[in-house]
């Protein structure tokens, strides 16, 4: 990346899950982080995971975690959320997953547009879950669930 970037465009968040049993990374692009787009994103996961029991460790979402229509609506979901203390990120096991996609996607580039970037992410966990013979979890369809009902409430 130059330098000298400048964020024309604004910039996009990475929503990221985890399955830690079925080695599996997922996530989803979000112009901002909130409530309604979070939540858009837990809902997208909610349809990922029918009828599972879900423990969904949240962190870096300083701005939505401790809202009470966000709790509300984790609980309609029927996700229990799992807080990461300040400054413990190193507990979440995503943080090493997020490390390698950083690495693989983001290093020594200097992307024109949200799409590129989003391209090379999207190809780069394609990749993964074949690597794994994981690329039928539901988990590797989540940006496609998200997409589509990018607005509902």
């Amino acid at each position: 990346m130059r330098a000298t970037y400048r964020r024309l465009h604004g910039v996009e968040h990475f929503l990221g899950f985890y399955d830690v049993h079925a080695d599996v990374l997922g996530g989803v692009f979000s112009p901002r982080k909130r409530i309604v787009d979070v939540l858009a994103a837990f809902r997208a996961l909610r349809r990922c995971y029918r009828g599972w029991r879900l423990f969904v460790v949240l962190d870096n979402l300083h701005n939505v975690h401790d809202h009470p229509r966000f709790l509300r609506a984790l609980r309609r979901l029927r996700i229990r959320p799992v807080f990461v203390p300040t400054d413990a990120s190193w507990l979440n096991l995503i943080e090493a997953q997020f490390g390698v996609l950083r690495r693989f996607t983001l290093t020594g580039t200097d992307d024109r547009t949200h799409e590129e970037r989003r391209d090379r992410v999207y190809r780069f966990l394609r990749y993964r879950h074949q690597q794994r013979g994981n690329a039928r979890h539901p988990l590797t369809r989540l940006h496609l669930l998200r997409s589509f009902n990018l607005e509902q409430h």
